[in-house]
């Protein structure tokens, strides 16, 4: 069975296992942004509590940077590391309405996936993570968001190498999983990485992922030397 057989045969197992996820509904893309660079080294509760807070505090994108980086900062405190994405939010909307003369992300739509990659890049502080998030969950492109427990999970699955970084993991997972499933296998991924496959005493003995696993080998050849 080649990698692509594998991942839609993992793929139907992890909704047997949580669900399928709802239908996509496509995301404001500054918003996107905004969340998604709010969601570094925290977990969703704080990071989406500081996004809410943010919507609350501003009538539009607009007055967020005509206000003080310290407010900024205040306001989004429980998101952590709140002075830097207190900066790096209005360095990214300062760069985007000094291209567009707004703050808007919609000429993204028309652009073909690389260029539209290209130029979030190019915005100080924007990750592959943060541009992929932004490509898939507002604009319905085929690119996927590799974090943390999809940058795991995916090696143990050996879908990746395990000395591979997280840029080259995004751009070979984009390539790998058919463009059709990619917001299924992340949300998938994702949701098998909190639930069973976590970082630390993952629970293999009820993972459903099991029999696909290349990691498990390495468990059991611990287990086999542990016995010895």
């Amino acid at each position: 069975m080649d990698d692509r057989g594998r991942i839609r045969k993992i793929l139907n197992l992890l909704y047997k296992a949580y669900g399928k996820p709802r239908p996509l509904k496509l995301s404001d893309p500054v918003d996107e942004l905004i969340r998604t660079v709010l969601s570094q080294n925290t977990n969703d509760r704080n990071s989406l509590g500081a996004f809410a807070i943010l919507k609350k505090s501003f009538r539009s994108w607009e007055g967020l940077v005509k206000t003080d980086t310290a407010r900024v900062a205040r306001l989004i405190r429980h998101a952590g590391l709140a002075n830097i994405k207190a900066r790096r939010i209005k360095g990214v909307l300062k760069e985007i309405e000094k291209r567009e003369t707004k703050i808007t992300l919609a000429p993204l739509k028309k652009m073909e996936v690389a260029e539209a990659v290209q130029y979030l890049r190019t915005l100080k502080g924007v990750g592959p993570k943060t541009a992929a998030c932004v490509l898939l969950f507002s604009f319905g492109k085929a690119v996927m968001p590799v974090d943390t427990h999809i940058f795991r999970v995916t090696k143990r699955l050996g879908l990746i190498r395990n000395n591979i970084d997280i840029e080259t993991a995004h751009e070979t997972l984009t390539g790998l999983v058919p463009k059709d499933l990619i917001y299924g296998f992340h949300l998938g991924i994702i949701e098998h990485g909190r639930r069973t496959c976590r970082a630390r005493n993952p629970t293999c003995g009820v993972c459903i992922l099991y029999s696909l696993c290349k990691f498990r080998r390495k468990v059991q050849s611990a287990k086999r030397k542990t016995k010895t």
